[in-house]
């Protein structure tokens, strides 16, 4: 479900059963990453993994915000849009043949931290476990946000390049700001940033998403 929230700044909802659990990922956020899905046989793990996922599924508010700019791209490494100026060589790279791009802010909201928190208390090892699945989800709806941005740009006879967020490669977490300045995320989303650049709730996530020709 799409809505428009002011000039040029859109928001994108799912329930949280538009958005399917992928155990393989769950396991591998959680430390397993080189073993695959059918070798955990441990029925306690595989049950606490489970329990993980339908405690962040029940308290998860899948919603993001994102906008739409024109691209400059200067040179090797200096990128501009919104009248703003980022060097990167690394997002330089990913963008290199755009003319447009996205950015947009993501979250999981607040009630998923709460529940991690109060599991830590309760139940540390479940506690971990929730920590991958909301790593998981909130990656999972990531891709459903450009699964809906695809389709949007493919009526242009445009195409997306994969999401890049701040604190990849060269790219530092000060971009960050410009993300909650443009975006409005504290009004629009009820995000915080704090000193260190890190963003609250935790299960949240921003990127750049470059647009270009689909001939390109």
């Amino acid at each position: 479900m799409l809505y428009i929230l002011k000039l040029m700044i859109f928001q994108h909802r799912l329930s949280s059963q538009e958005v399917e659990p992928d155990f393989k990922e769950v396991f591998r956020y959680a430390g397993f990453a080189k073993t695959k899905l059918t070798d955990i046989t441990d029925s306690q793990l595989k049950e606490l993994a489970e329990q993980a996922v339908n405690e962040i599924s029940k308290n998860m508010n899948c919603r993001s915000v994102y906008t739409r700019f024109s691209l400059e791209l200067l040179g090797e490494d200096t990128i501009r849009f919104a009248e703003k100026e980022i060097k990167s060589r690394d997002l330089m790279r990913n963008l290199h043949d755009c003319h447009s791009v996205y950015i947009f802010a993501a979250t999981l909201g607040p009630a998923v931290d709460k529940a991690i928190q109060r599991e830590t208390r309760l139940n540390p090892a479940k506690a971990v476990m929730m920590q991958a699945a909301g790593a998981m989800f909130i990656e999972q709806y990531c891709e459903k946000l450009i699964e809906f941005l695809t389709k949007e740009e493919a009526a242009q006879n445009n195409q997306l390049k994969p999401r890049y967020s701040p604190g990849f490669g060269d790219v530092p977490l000060e971009v960050q700001k410009m993300f909650f300045e443009l975006l409005d995320c504290t009004k629009n989303l009820a995000l915080t940033l704090n000193d260190s650049l890190i963003m609250s709730p935790e299960k949240s996530v921003t990127a750049f998403v470059g647009i270009c020709n689909k001939n390109k």
